[in-house]
């Protein structure tokens, strides 16, 4: 895998969780090719929580909360509604609160300060 500069996390299924250098449709379809429904779902609550995380830390002004937004859009679209659901279920969730919870044990050491 080129171009990356940064892995955030681990799927469930060891997938790694990457942040392209260039974010666009193909290369975000590039990287998540391999990835099942639930691998999208951990990429999306990942993402989740990074947002949070920054919004508690720096505020809206961060730069990569824009970012962050884009890849937790694209891995949430890549799921059908009944995927979603049924993830959201399979693992317990019923908020957004949750989602984000669950997002933070996906991510790696660095991120949980």
């Amino acid at each position: 895998m080129k171009g990356f500069n940064q892995k955030l996390g681990l799927t469930r299924s060891f997938k790694p969780i990457l942040q392209p250098v260039a974010i666009n449709v193909a290369t975000l379809e590039e990287i998540t090719s391999a990835f099942a429904t639930e691998d999208h779902f951990d990429c999306y609550a990942l993402f989740e929580y990074l947002i949070s995380r920054e919004l508690s830390s720096i505020g809206r002004d961060s730069p990569r909360i824009a970012i962050y937004e884009i890849l937790s859009r694209f891995h949430k679209q890549s799921l059908l509604v009944d995927h979603f659901e049924t993830q959201m279920k399979t693992l317990r969730l019923s908020t957004i609160f949750d989602v984000i919870e669950f997002g933070k044990c996906r991510a790696d050491p660095v991120f949980m300060i």
